[in-house]
């Protein structure tokens, strides 16, 4: 059979299909005739493309694997060099963090040092009997303030290379070591019900297995197919 038969095929059994309406005994054989009909059509359909499929997907195959083995050493080699940039970076951010918790600790400290000293102060002019003095150094210790110093990173956000541009950003790695507990976690509203995936039709074959009746969050509903086979 020629690919123009089986169009022809389709345009006739296609208008068949359209003009008819399934209200009685006659008109629901004459759709099951219909379905077998489509069916044995299919089944030409997908034995006429039988042999250039099978010719593209080896051929597609064939291109694939010689893709896939030239491309290997280098993805091995991109991921070596990727890993050991992360890590060097990540220990650079790491590095940062600390010096940057260190200055402000130290800052913090200067800060109440200086505090303490007007606070000192204060209470010898008070207990002299200088209260205005006293008053001023009270002010003087609750307007301290030592200016921050931020560490300068040693990798700049984005440098430009003969080749083109080197950027980092900011990111985080997660393992789920329990998924029950993730489940918890939707259930109970903290996290969104998006990063979980149902699977409908694994659903329904428990369904159908068990005979359950209801699932909280589902709906249910007995349907009845027709089903048709070809002599």
């Amino acid at each position: 059979m020629q690919e123009q038969e089986l169009k022809q095929e389709i345009e006739v059994v296609d208008q068949q299909v359209n003009s008819l309406v399934v209200q009685d005994q006659e008109s629901y054989l004459m759709a099951g005739n219909l379905v077998m009909g489509l069916n044995d059509l299919r089944d030409k359909i997908v034995e006429y493309w039988k042999s250039p499929k099978k010719k593209a997907f080896d051929a597609h195959k064939e291109i694939v694997k010689k893709e896939s083995d030239m491309l290997k050493p280098v993805d091995d080699k991109l991921r070596t060099l990727k890993g050991k940039l992360n890590f060097y970076l990540t220990e650079q951010k790491r590095k940062e963090r600390e010096e940057q918790e260190k200055l402000n600790r130290e800052r913090r400290e200067r800060e109440e040092k200086e505090r303490q000293k007007f606070l000192e102060q204060a209470a010898k002019a008070e207990a002299k009997g200088k209260i205005e003095k006293a008053e001023e150094l009270l002010e003087k210790a609750e307007d301290v303030y030592v200016p921050p110093v931020i560490v300068e990173p040693e990798i700049k956000k984005t440098t430009h290379l003969d080749t083109g541009t080197a950027s980092t950003t900011e990111d985080i790695e997660i393992t789920i070591t329990d998924p029950i507990e993730v489940i918890k976690e939707v259930a109970a509203g903290r996290l969104p019900v998006i990063i979980l995936e149902i699977k409908e039709a694994k659903l329904k074959k428990h369904t159908k297995d068990y005979n359950l009746k209801s699932i909280p969050g589902c709906i249910i509903k007995p349907i009845t197919k027709g089903i048709f086979r070809s002599k």
